[in-house]
Order: structure tokens, then C-alpha cells, then sequence
């Protein structure tokens, strides 16, 4: 089953390896909160990777802003957030590219995470928030707004075009982040709405601009490609590195250190007559370098 799932993973699309990525971690945190006997204790670990809900806090956890997006808080949110992931994504990826996929996923969680941050400044909550929520709504609302009249299959309800359901999670949004602030508590209900408005605003915005052609996520992508070719030649140079010292490392005698050497050199010299001869033919070797090539074929 492992190997099967390893299998999946590392065939499997950006879509499929961003949903095992979430999966595996929300596993991971359950059977991490197994060894926590208190909840406070489990809910200080993991603070650490939720976004916090100040400035402040986020300078000392820079990396949250990525991590939230990648943790839940219970199975039901999980799910949700999956099962939209799952059916917008395939749609978008049959449209645009994965990398522009990935894209949308994380700058709308960056967005989400933006717009999270800028309501503390008014309001000073200092609430963490976790989930991939509004990078899933990014997603969603980006394929929706270019694709409006795509149809998909909800059980029990029949065909609905996807307009319709973005159209119903932005009004669920808008009425929890209202209901939120009359009650003078940004997430009362344990739902960061305002989150989910900054990944669903970004992704409105992504499917305006490439119908007119544009893609927003262009200089994100050539960021994330740098980054890539950066890493692949930082871990080229080192394996280059690791090949050039053991093919030189110091022999365990003398006797093999002049063999080694007599090889190499050798080597070099047969090249340069195997050179010789398709330039110019076998008759243009002097004596002593056709005698050399047959004490060589000897060997």
C-alpha cells in the first residue's frame, strides 16, 4: 500500500501532490497530538506553524505564511477543502499549466494571509488561523471566473454550473465575516472568512486579467524557476565536487598511486592516437606509436 501511495505521489500531477502533502500532514499532527497529554501544550507546538494574527509575531515565524496553509484543524475541515481542491483543480489544470496552478494556490494563501494580517491591524485579535482555505478559493474562484458556464456533477443535486457554487461560498464568507465582526470576534466561529475572502479576491483577480491575456502569476513562476535552477546547480557543483575527490582520492600505497598514474596517462596517450587516426588514417602513426597501440591491444 506504501508503495502503491509513493507510486501515486510522485506520478501524480501538482494537484495530486499538493492534496497527499495536506493529507500527510494532517496525519502527522493527529498522531503528534497522541503524545501531547495536554491539549495547551499540543496547541503551543502548534502554534508554530499556524499563521499568527500579528505583524509582530510573524516576524519571528516568517515561515507560516507558507506552513498554515498546509494544516487543519479537524478531519470535517480537511475534507471540504479537498474536495473543492480536487474538483476545481482538475478543471483549472485542463486549462492552464500546473505551475500556474501552484501558483494560484499559494499566492492566494499569501493573499488570504494578507488580508487576515491587515484586519488585525484594526481590530488586534492576535488569532492564529490554519488551513488551506484560501488558497483552495483562489483556485476556485479563478477557474470559475473564466470558465463561469463549466458544468460539474454534485451528488444528490444533479449538474450545476461551478458560477453557481463559488457564487454560494463567497456569500457563506461574506455572511460569516460579518456575523464575525458584530460579535467583535474576527473568527468566533473558528473560521478565518476574512482569510478565505483575500484567496478568493486574488483569484477574481487572476481570472480577469488572463482573459484579457495577462497572467499575474507570470513573475512568480520566474521567481520560483530561479529558485529551482539555483538549487540544481548549488547540488550539481557539490556532486561534481564529491566525483572529482573520489576519483582523485590518495591511493592506499605508493606501488598503486604510480600505477594509477601510468593508466591515466596511458589513456591520454591512446586517445590522442585514436584522434590521430580518424583525422588522418592509420598510416600517419609513427613507429614507436603503432608499437605502442599493439603492446596496448596485448594487455
Amino acid at each position: 500500500m506504501f508503495d502503491e501511495l509513493k507510486k501515486k505521489f510522485i506520478n501524480g500531477s501538482i494537484l495530486i501532490k499538493l492534496m497527499f502533502i495536506v493529507v500527510v500532514t494532517f496525519v502527522a499532527m493527529w498522531f503528534i497530538s497522541l503524545f501531547f497529554r495536554n491539549p495547551e501544550v499540543f496547541k503551543s507546538f502548534e502554534s508554530w506553524f499556524a499563521l499568527p494574527g500579528s505583524l509582530k509575531t510573524l516576524i519571528y515565524k516568517p515561515w507560516t505564511v507558507v506552513s498554515y496553509m498546509f494544516m487543519h484543524g479537524d478531519l470535517w475541515h480537511l475534507l471540504m477543502n479537498m474536495i473543492l481542491l480536487f474538483w476545481f483543480g482538475s478543471i483549472f489544470i485542463k486549462f492552464f499549466s500546473e505551475k500556474q496552478f501552484l501558483a494560484v494556490f499559494l499566492l492566494g494563501g499569501f493573499s488570504g494571509a494578507a488580508l487576515h494580517l491587515f484586519i488585525d491591524l484594526f481590530l488586534h485579535l492576535n488569532i492564529g488561523i490554519i488551513g488551506a482555505s484560501a488558497a483552495v478559493m483562489a483556485v476556485v474562484f479563478a477557474i470559475s471566473i473564466y470558465k463561469p458556464d463549466y458544468i460539474i456533477n454534485l451528488l444528490l443535486i444533479g449538474p450545476v454550473k461551478i458560477k453557481y457554487i463559488a457564487i454560494v461560498a463567497f456569500a457563506l464568507d461574506i455572511m460569516g465575516a460579518v456575523g464575525n465582526f458584530n460579535s467583535s470576534f474576527a473568527i468566533g466561529d473558528g473560521i478565518a472568512h476574512t482569510a478565505h475572502l483575500g484567496g478568493a479576491f486574488f483569484g477574481l483577480w487572476f481570472g480577469y486579467e488572463i482573459k484579457k491575456n495577462k497572467d499575474i502569476t507570470a513573475k512568480f513562476n520566474n521567481i520560483i524557476n530561479e529558485l529551482v535552477s539555483m538549487y540544481n546547480s548549488f547540488f550539481k557543483k557539490k556532486e561534481k565536487k564529491k566525483n572529482r575527490n573520489n576519483r582523485f582520492e590518495k591511493p592506499r600505497s605508493n606501488n598503486e598511486h604510480i600505477e594509477y598514474e601510468a593508466e591515466a596517462d596511458d589513456n591520454d596517450k591512446i586517445n590522442k592516437i585514436l584522434d590521430k587516426i580518424s583525422k588522418s588514417g592509420y598510416d600517419s602513426l609513427s613507429k614507436s606509436e603503432k608499437e605502442f597501440l599493439f603492446k596496448q591491444k596485448e594487455k
